[in-house]
């Protein structure tokens, strides 16, 4: 069955579930997903949390293996090879990493003994070769890396086996066969062929000119030779000896053993059935012996490499490394056996001595010298395309990095190339690639070691757009955690700006409460996401209307940019601590609106703020003011119930207008609501544009108010200036049209309604309002800028409105205009 979860999400669980499992009691944020842990359960071999993320890779290889067989196979389950290939990479640079760490932590441990080698020989001159090596590795740091490197490249990579070989049991069984029949009959003109004396392994050698193998015994040596090849470079002697021995050649294995150190471990009480004695006390007569294999030109290549991998001998068993791991095992491999016998012979000993009587290998030298950096020096000049292919892979550049300690530069190359990684990587595998080095960050950091942060922070945060991408929402606020110096709650901010505006107040709530889950503070988060969404917003104003905005059409429709920027205010509104920012960035949102003369887009905004957001912000101990951002929210509430007055002045008058059949009563009754309403708006109007009654008594007692959003605005607070010109602009805009609006209000109903002498006598007073020095109304008809040159024409209207009143009077009897009687 297809695994339906993807390694991004197991990844995830993998390191949740690790931390949430061992991280130590400390800070708040300790159990985030980069916090220290024990190391132990990080490197652990078989239930560490490496080996977690490496079987999480295993699960997306089993179930994505390319294969002819697709036909059970959902189609989004199959990759191609290259994807394939990748994860296989993966897995191994995984495996790798825990093997270094392994051994660079615990030697690091303050419980380590490294022992001494000379100390040994001093205190016990005949300890065995076996005991002594063991030893040097342990003291020699670089010994002991080199030592895990040999083990980590003698494993097999993930799903990689040794090559197939025919199972053969009997020693040259066609050669045999061929001996036991007639002399065969030479063919005319040809020399007599001489049958073998003896069927010895050497026999060819002896008579390279007689009868060799049988034809299918011929063939069968070079399949054989290159899995025995296959299986010493991969650590697996005893079955290559197994090997040996099932195809009648007990010799050849008995010549593979010969590399074993001289060991007497059975000796010791702490031995109990072990053999006494093992290894070879003439191993260097066999080296010897299996130089001059390697080197001798008449044995095939497979012979030769075969026994140039069991010494190291590298100028015969560099051109059988066929890829990257082969040649760093054989560059390895062979610094560790010439390091271990040059240190060997100068400790000397008992052992040692005996050797040097039994004879030794003249021509062990040590070919390569220097450590790993000489070695990838070497293998970056392999023209083989397998090696010189890998020297540019991600996975393996990630590899060499790691074994030479320069994690640090590895991560800042790859931050330097992740604008570039859709240039030079497919892109089904920029994802994978990212999400390791994502992870191989946050692993490094929970071992504790030193990561630099601005290059994980490019990283992971890299890693935050695949998620998002990837459909994988939920996990953002995890990583975005990891993020140092407050950049996660920037990051987190960023994904939240880019979520579709029409989500539910829910689904946003729920995204927001998601980081705090990871230790982010959703406060920040909240003030951040609003403020990228309203800086990018507010680049470009766009230019003021030409003519007068309709005031009173709240029914217009938003557009798209409207209801992003007034569903952005809602981040701020969902935990008490940013109501405040709330307020701010609602007045600020408000003003760009009303300084465009939309008043649809303003008074939609201010609906949807809770209605209890002056009550809880004057609950708030130690409120300060000093910008006026209370007085401000309140005024635009003030303009926005003369609206809806009017709304509801329409709404009567359509809905409740008398029929001519209606009686005296009815009509009565009308004309009084409808006196009523239109007394409602002149109080509200007036309200709103007198100063001595605009001020907000339960925020600003002590403030000196100057009329409708005339308080003082200092430049010293942010945007003091821009806020000081949309006040001044708003108030342009809307005072005059307030004016003019009350003005046509009352004369239209001056002559459909009775008592006309109330209307008129508030038409007088609206003038002498106006008119009044104090209260700078008549200053909002005056044109300051072009782009308010629409204010000349709504002077020239409302001069004719007082002309119209003047009419209106004289008209009704009102002989004096200013209401002294004649």
């Amino acid at each position: 069955m297809v695994s339906t979860t993807t390694p991004y999400q197991n990844f995830a669980k993998v390191l949740s579930s690790y931390h949430d499992q061992y991280a130590e009691a400390g800070p708040s944020n300790s159990s985030s997903l980069d916090s220290p842990i024990r190391y132990d359960a990080v490197l652990d071999e078989e239930g560490g949390l490496i080996r977690a993320l490496m079987g999480s890779l295993e699960e997306a290889i089993k179930a994505k293996t390319p294969t002819n067989n697709s036909l059970d196979i959902d189609g989004e389950e199959q990759i191609t090879a290259e994807e394939h290939q990748a994860l296989l990479s993966e897995h191994r640079t995984w495996q790798l990493l825990r093997a270094v760490y392994e051994n660079q932590l615990h030697r690091a441990a303050p419980n380590f003994e490294a022992g001494s080698s000379k100390q040994q020989i001093l205190e016990n001159p005949y300890a065995s070769p076996e005991e002594v090596m063991q030893t040097m590795v342990n003291e020699d740091s670089e010994l002991s890396l080199w030592a895990t490197l040999v083990d980590h490249l003698q494993t097999r990579p993930f799903l990689s086996s040794a090559p197939p070989l025919e199972a053969r049991h009997g020693y040259l069984p066609s050669t045999l066969r061929r001996a036991k029949t007639n002399r065969p009959i030479p063919s005319v003109g040809a020399a007599p062929l001489t049958p073998p004396q003896s069927l010895d392994p050497d026999f060819t050698l002896r008579d390279p000119h007689g009868q060799g193998l049988a034809g299918e015994d011929q063939t069968y040596q070079t399949p054989l030779l290159e899995t025995l090849w296959d299986l010493v470079r991969h650590g697996e002697l005893d079955q290559a000896i197994k090997v040996c021995e099932q195809g009648g050649e007990p010799w050849r294995g008995a010549s593979l053993m010969g590399g074993r150190r001289w060991t007497m471990g059975g000796l010791t009480k702490d031995s109990i059935g072990m053999s006494p004695l093992e290894g070879n006390r003439r191993r260097a007569l066999w080296k010897k012996s299996c130089r001059a294999i390697a080197k001798n030109p008449t044995l095939s290549p497979a012979e030769r490499q075969l026994y140039a991998a069991l010494i190291s001998d590298l100028p015969t068993l560099l051109p059988s490394c066929e890829d990257w791991e082969d040649h760093l095992w054989a560059h390895v491999q062979h610094r560790i056996e010439n390091r271990l016998e040059q240190r060997w012979h100068e400790l000397g000993g008992y052992w040692e001595e005996e050797s040097g009587l039994l004879g030794g290998d003249d021509d062990d030298v040590e070919i390569a010298q220097g450590g790993l950096e000489e070695v990838f020096k070497s293998m970056q000049a392999v023209q083989k395309g397998g090696v010189a292919n890998a020297m540019s892979d991600p996975y393996h550049v990630a590899q060499r990095m790691i074994i030479l300690g320069r994690t640090d530069a590895l991560f800042n190359q790859f931050a330097d190339q992740l604008l570039k990684l859709e240039a030079s990587v497919s892109p089904e595998l920029i994802g994978p690639l990212i999400r390791f080095f994502a992870h191989l960050v946050l692993t490094l950091r929970t071992l504790g070691q030193s990561v630099p942060d601005s290059a994980a922070n490019a990283i992971i945060q890299a890693y935050l757009t695949i998620l998002e991408r990837e459909g994988n929402d939920q996990l953002v606020a995890m990583y975005a955690a990891c993020l140092r110096e407050g950049s996660g709650e920037e990051s987190y901010a960023r994904f939240l700006r880019a979520m579709d505006p029409n989500t539910t107040r829910e689904q946003r709530l729920e995204a927001l409460t998601r980081a705090k889950q990871h230790n982010l503070d959703i406060a920040i988060i909240a003030r951040e996401t609003v403020k990228m969404i309203l800086s990018e917003a507010f680049e470009d104003i766009p230019s003021l209307s030409s003519g007068p905005p309709d005031i009173t059409s709240i029914s217009v429709g938003l557009s798209e940019r409207d209801v992003q920027l007034i569903r952005s205010i809602e981040w701020l509104t969902m935990i008490p601590e940013t109501l405040g920012d709330a307020l701010v960035k609602a007045n600020d949102v408000a003003r760009y609106f009303l300084a465009l003369g939309k008043a649809n887009a303003a008074q939609s905004l201010l609906r949807t703020l809770p209605s209890s957001l002056l009550d809880l912000l004057s609950e708030t101990p130690n409120l300060e003011d000093d910008e006026h951002q209370l007085l401000e929210y309140q005024s635009y509430i003030k303009l926005f119930q003369i609206f809806q007055s009017y709304e509801l002045l329409v709404d009567y008058e359509l809905s409740k207008k008398p029929k001519e059949t209606s009686t005296k009563l009815e009509k009565y009754n009308y004309n009084k609501n409808l006196l009523n309403h239109i007394e409602k708006i002149w109080e509200k109007t007036l309200d709103l544009i007198q100063p001595s009654s605009s001020g907000i008594d339960a925020f600003q007692e002590e403030e000196e108010n100057d009329g409708w959003l005339r308080f003082r605005v200092s430049r010293k607070f942010d945007n003091g200036s821009k806020r000081k010109l949309e006040l001044s602009i708003i108030r342009k805009i809307f005072i005059p049209d307030l004016i003019l609006q009350l003005h046509e209000l009352l004369i239209s109903k001056v002559e459909s309604l009775p008592e006309n002498d109330i209307l008129i006598e508030k038409l007088l007073e609206l003038i002498k309002i106006v008119a009044k020095e104090q209260n700078h109304l008549y200053e909002e008809f005056l044109s300051t800028n072009s782009e308010q040159s629409n204010n000349n024409i709504k002077l020239e209207t409302y001069l004719e409105k007082i002309r119209q009143v003047g009419l209106i009077c004289l008209k009704n009897g009102k002989g004096d205009l200013f209401g002294v009687k004649s």
